[in-house]
């Protein structure tokens, strides 16, 4: 064996390494993957592969994550006894074996023998080394044929989720969105800081201008790589993301307060409008992130640490933001261990945040001033179904229909009573986009 090989090798079986342990620290530790890759780079081992090893890292995690119904299901039906009792990390390099297998096409031989090399550093399982070498050599021969048999959107929701988007959006759009989510590249998308530069930046960049304004990149290299990143002439946020500020109309001057404001994207944009923004959050740290990002485009905006539902402003406001915390069901296509993340219960409690936030900056919009309330959660108990409560108890409030030209781009999202909700599978040709909730709440004179 050649070095050049012997150190390829090395380097493979340290990325799947990696992605063994983002897999655990999602599944079990219930990290977020973008939160485990960055310790891991950081402070883990992949921070001593170069950049390919630990993109492959990542690829191998996501894919495991995004197929982990699917891939335990065509385990299961080769593996007559089930996965043995106390077998450590059996089950996740098992399904890294299938994920590399049947959705990345790697090489069988070579699949096999690093997911058998893993058990070097786990000698307490070493005896599990033939089942995994017998599992796998089956899995490489007839998986497939498994494989084309499993319905995907079945397999890898949960059935309460499941069941609550079939009967939300029926079969056909929850099998569409099915098909966003397991692509495995997504775009990424950017908001200009001045939209009058589209048609530079998108001719610079190798971008296609959506809709609604953004830039789309269907492939990138690192961002901090992207011309205009430095100049902060942009920065990444989806295009459902953007249409909640639209929503507020001209704040050119304005004083707005933005609540619940990190990771940033629409504080920026406010203050891209020229509006005085207020921007409140409960995570000071996640503020600091906020301000590096203000910084880096150029931007100004007054950052705060507070819990929406016992801060005071100590005013009342022409516009409020309330991007609410929510279960970001809309955003799996971004974030595919959500749906391992996620159970019905958490629906009940956000949807139950959700409505005291509501209620309690409703008595800090000034006479005559409009909320934008919108959630990135694709389940109608975090949207549609707060309105009729929200106006039963605050009755000096009615929604503002939103008109189909008034954004551009938004005609398609708007809803019969002037909300907007925006899916994963719209835009489906071009990449997709997030699942939002919107709509707006203006309070009489």
């Amino acid at each position: 064996m050649t070095d050049t090989h012997q150190s390829s090798k090395k380097s493979g079986m340290a990325a799947r390494d990696g992605a063994l342990r983002l897999i655990h620290a999602v599944l079990s530790d219930k990290y977020l993957l973008d939160d485990a890759y960055r310790h891991e780079i950081t402070e883990g081992q992949l921070r001593r592969l170069n950049g390919n090893d630990r993109a492959f890292a990542k690829r191998i995690a996501i894919t495991v994550l995004q197929h982990l119904g699917e891939i335990d299901i065509v385990l299961s039906r080769f593996m007559d006894r089930g996965m043995p009792n106390k077998s450590g990390p059996l089950r996740n390099i098992l399904r890294i074996g299938v994920a590399e297998l049947l959705y990345l096409d790697n090489p069988a031989h070579a699949v096999v023998d690093c997911a058998v090399t893993h058990y070097r550093k786990w000698r307490k399982y070493a005896g599990f080394k033939g089942l995994t070498n017998a599992i796998l050599r089956r899995v490489s021969k007839d998986g497939a044929k498994e494989l084309a048999s499993i319905d995907p959107a079945k397999a890898n929701l949960p059935d309460w989720l499941y069941q609550s988007w079939t009967k939300t959006y029926g079969l056909a759009a929850t099998n569409a969105m099915m098909e966003q989510f397991l692509k495995p590249l997504i775009p990424l998308d950017l908001t200009l800081k001045n939209g009058d530069d589209s048609a530079h930046w998108a001719e610079k960049l190798e971008a296609e201008i959506m809709p609604t304004g953004n830039l789309r990149m269907a492939t990138h290299d690192r961002v901090d790589r992207l011309a205009g990143f430095d100049e902060g002439a942009w920065w990444v946020q989806d295009a459902a993301a953007t249409l909640p500020v639209k929503l507020l109309g001209d704040v050119t001057g304005q004083d707005v307060l933005d609540l619940c404001a990190a990771p940033g994207g629409k504080t920026m944009q406010l203050a891209a409008k020229g509006a005085n923004v207020t921007a409140l959050d409960l995570s000071t740290k996640r503020l600091e992130r906020v301000q590096e990002n203000l910084d880096r485009v150029g931007l100004t905006a007054t950052l705060v640490t507070g819990d929406v539902l016992t801060y005071e402003t100590g005013k009342k406001w022409p516009f409020i933001l309330l991007d609410a915390p929510c279960s970001a069901t809309g955003t799996i296509r971004r974030h595919p261990e959500l749906i391992h993340q996620r159970a019905a219960q958490d629906i009940t409690h956000f949807a139950s945040l959700q409505a005291k936030m509501l209620n309690r900056i409703a008595n800090q919009v000034a006479p005559g001033g409009l909320i934008v309330f919108c959630t990135c959660s694709l389940q109608s108990e975090e949207g549609p179904d707060l309105i009729s409560d929200f106006l039963m108890h605050n009755p000096d409030f009615g929604i503002e229909p939103i008109e189909p030209d008034e954004i551009a781009g938004i005609a398609p999202f708007i809803q019969n009573d002037g909300t907007m909700r925006t899916r994963p599978d719209q835009w489906g040709e071009k990449g997709g986009m997030d699942g939002f909730f919107a709509m707006r709440l203006r309070k009489c004179e």
